[in-house]
């Protein structure tokens, strides 16, 4: 269980740290991928999971930071406000999908899951993160797990400028 926390703590650390991006060039050459320009736009994190998912307890974090590296407030698909972190554990309330949502520029919109393992079960979970801006998906990602029975916990960060990463 205190390694369940501490993979918590690592994921919770390596994600919130604020990130800034720059872009080359001026060739005005465009990658079908929108830029996230959120000054004055509303931009949605929704997370939804499938497969094999309820075998492995997950648990699902949410972390915004502004641009002076102070919480942001995150509305959540719950209907509750909190301030920069918001968590959600599979064992006390189920869940397949869960969006978080903030307004106006960020330094840092992310989440993260864990898959714990307890029972040395293997299967198949599907990841899909989906970001929203102004109500238009600018960003539509999925990540495909296998688990072993070999793997304790698992865990996925997403972050929309890069995408998914996957630490086991």
């Amino acid at each position: 269980m205190k390694k369940h926390y501490f993979l918590i703590a690592a994921m919770a650390a390596s994600l919130s740290l604020p990130v800034s991006f720059t872009s080359c060039g001026s060739n005005g050459s465009d990658d079908g991928i929108e830029a996230i320009d959120a000054a004055n736009s509303v931009i949605r994190m929704k997370i939804s999971l499938s497969g094999d998912y309820t075998k492995f307890d997950p648990s699902l974090s949410f972390y915004a930071w502004d641009l002076k590296g102070k919480g942001k407030d995150i509305h959540t698909s719950t209907g509750k406000d909190v301030n920069m972190i918001w968590e959600q554990h599979y064992g006390k309330n189920p869940f397949s999908t869960a969006s978080a949502q903030i307004k106006g520029s960020y330094s840092s919109f992310s989440a993260s899951l864990i898959l714990t393992n307890s029972d040395r079960q293997e299967g198949k979970v599907s990841i899909r993160a989906t970001v929203y801006k102004d109500e238009k998906v600018i960003r539509d990602q999925t990540l495909n797990v296998e688990i072993l029975p070999s793997d304790i916990s698992t865990s996925i960060g997403y972050v929309p400028e890069q995408g998914f990463t996957k630490i086991n």
